[in-house]
């Protein structure tokens, strides 16, 4: 089983922001800052984890190979989880953005029904 500790993951997120600076031919700052909530790129990544996480409720932590291990239904769940928890909290920093904005939820048309 792989379980990283908080520091592991921090160091490998710092590496992958500078190499995907270094993909895209700028600095992590600007990066960071074109992906920040309230830009298309923050849009994207949270459409993507609402996407992922429908994916897995529906054909993975419903399926019978799965539901039938207590192991394994174990694992989706807590992936199902952790995916939950990053949509929330992304919405949660996408209000917090568009509040500065005078921007009622409601205005925001964040609806995957389109």
């Amino acid at each position: 089983m792989i379980e990283s500790s908080d520091a592991e993951l921090e160091d490998e997120r710092l590496k992958l922001v500078n190499e995907l600076a270094r993909v895209k031919q700028t600095t992590s700052t600007a990066l960071l800052a074109h992906n920040a909530p309230g830009s298309t790129g923050f849009h994207e990544a949270t459409h993507t984890a609402s996407i992922v996480l429908d994916l897995l409720d529906q054909h993975l932590l419903h399926h019978p190979a799965i539901a039938g291990s207590p192991e394994w239904f174990r694992y989706a769940s807590r992936a199902s989880e952790a995916l939950f928890n990053l949509y929330q909290s992304m919405g949660a920093a996408q209000l917090e953005h568009h509040s500065d904005d005078g921007l009622r939820p409601e205005d925001l048309n964040a609806s995957n029904d389109d």
